[in-house]
C-alpha cells in the first residue's frame, strides 16, 4: 500500500513540473491571451433598452446633460412631458376646443423643455467664454505629454485653470472614450462633447480629440488653429453683447409692466371691479386662453433674448 501511494505521488510529482514547464515556455503567450481577454471583457458594451437608442431620448439626455453636468434620464423627462402633455389636453378640453386644447397642451409641455433649453444654452455660453483658457491648456498638456492626447485631457481635467463647465464636459469625455471599445463609440462620445459646447470651436475640437484618440494624429496645430481664431472672436463678442443689452432691458421689464397697466386702466377708467376683472381673466375660456398664450410668448422671447444677449464666443 505504501508502494502504491508512493508511485501515485511521484507520478503527480512528475506531472506537476511537466506542467510546470510547459507554463514557463509559455508564459509569455499565456499572459497575452489572459490580458487579451479581460481587456476584451471590459471594452464589451453593453446593451441599452430599447428606448435609450430612440433619438428623442438621445437628445434629450444631451440636452439634461449639457444643462446639469451630470448623467441623467432623458427617457423618464420625456414621460414626464407626455403626462404632462396628456393631463393639461384632457383637462383643457372642459372648457376649449380639441383644437384649442391641443394647442395648450403643447404649450405646457414644452415649458420644462424651455427652461431646460435656457440652462444649457447659459452654460454654453459660459463654456464658450472658457474657450481661449481651456484650449490653451490642453495644447500646452498634449505638447507636454509628449502628444498624449489620453495623457493631456487628465491633466487639463485636473489642472488649476479657470474653465468650470469645459472641466466637466472633458471629464466625461475622458471618462466615456476609456471605456469604449471601437471607433465608432469613440467618434459618439465625441459628437455628445461638441453638442455639450455647442460651437464650432467645440466641433473642432472635438474632430481634433477623436483624431488623435483614434488614429493618433499630431493635432498640435489644429489646437493652435482654434486658439487663434477664438481671440479674433473674443474681441466681436463683447460688441454684439452690447448692443443687445438694451432690447433684453426693454422685454423683460416693459412687458409685465403693460400687462399690470393694462389690468389697472381696466379698473380706473372702464370701472370694471378687480373681482369681476380677475374672473373674465382666469375664469373664463377667452381671457385664459389668452393669458397662457401672452405668458408662452413672453417666455419665448426671454429664450430668444437670452440667446442672443449672451451670445457665444465662436467663430
Amino acid at each position: 500500500m505504501n508502494a502504491k501511494a508512493a508511485a501515485i505521488g511521484v507520478n503527480l510529482l512528475i506531472y506537476a513540473l511537466f506542467l510546470s514547464g510547459i507554463f514557463l515556455l509559455s508564459e509569455r503567450a499565456i499572459g497575452i491571451a489572459v490580458k487579451g481577454f479581460i481587456m476584451r471583457r471590459r471594452l464589451r458594451t453593453e446593451k441599452k433598452a430599447v428606448w435609450e437608442t430612440w433619438k428623442p431620448v438621445i437628445y434629450i439626455n444631451n440636452i439634461m446633460y449639457s444643462a446639469f453636468q451630470k448623467e441623467m434620464n432623458g427617457a423618464l423627462f420625456l414621460g414626464i412631458l407626455i403626462m404632462l402633455f396628456t393631463l393639461t389636453f384632457l383637462g383643457c378640453l372642459r372648457m376649449f376646443t380639441v383644437f384649442t386644447s391641443l394647442l395648450a397642451a403643447i404649450m405646457a409641455a414644452s415649458v420644462p423643455l424651455l427652461f431646460l433649453v435656457v440652462k444649457m444654452e447659459s452654460d454654453r455660453t459660459k463654456g464658450s467664454r472658457e474657450g481661449i483658457s481651456f484650449v490653451s491648456e490642453l495644447h500646452r498638456q498634449y505638447r507636454i505629454c509628449s502628444r498624449n492626447i489620453y495623457a493631456a485631457m487628465e491633466t487639463t481635467v485636473n489642472a488649476q485653470g479657470d474653465y468650470p463647465v469645459c472641466r466637466k464636459q472633458l471629464y466625461r469625455l475622458l471618462m466615456h472614450v476609456r471605456s469604449s471599445g471601437s471607433p465608432e463609440e469613440i467618434k459618439a462620445e465625441t459628437e455628445n462633447f461638441s453638442f455639450a459646447m455647442g460651437t464650432v470651436w467645440g466641433n473642432m475640437l472635438a474632430v481634433c480629440i477623436r483624431m488623435a484618440l483614434i488614429n493618433g494624429t499630431d493635432v498640435s496645430e489644429g489646437l493652435a488653429d482654434i486658439i487663434t481664431q477664438l481671440k479674433t472672436a473674443n474681441e466681436r463678442a463683447e460688441e454684439r453683447k452690447r448692443l443687445n443689452g438694451e432690447s433684453a432691458r426693454m422685454t423683460i421689464f416693459l412687458i409685465p409692466l403693460l400687462y399690470f397697466g393694462t389690468m389697472l386702466l381696466s379698473v380706473v377708467y372702464l370701472d370694471v371691479s378687480p373681482a369681476n376683472l380677475l374672473k373674465n381673466q382666469f375664469m373664463t375660456p377667452e381671457g385664459l386662453l389668452f393669458f397662457m398664450f401672452s405668458l408662452f410668448l413672453f417666455l419665448v422671447n426671454l429664450v430668444i433674448l437670452r440667446i442672443l444677449g449672451n451670445a457665444r464666443i465662436d467663430y
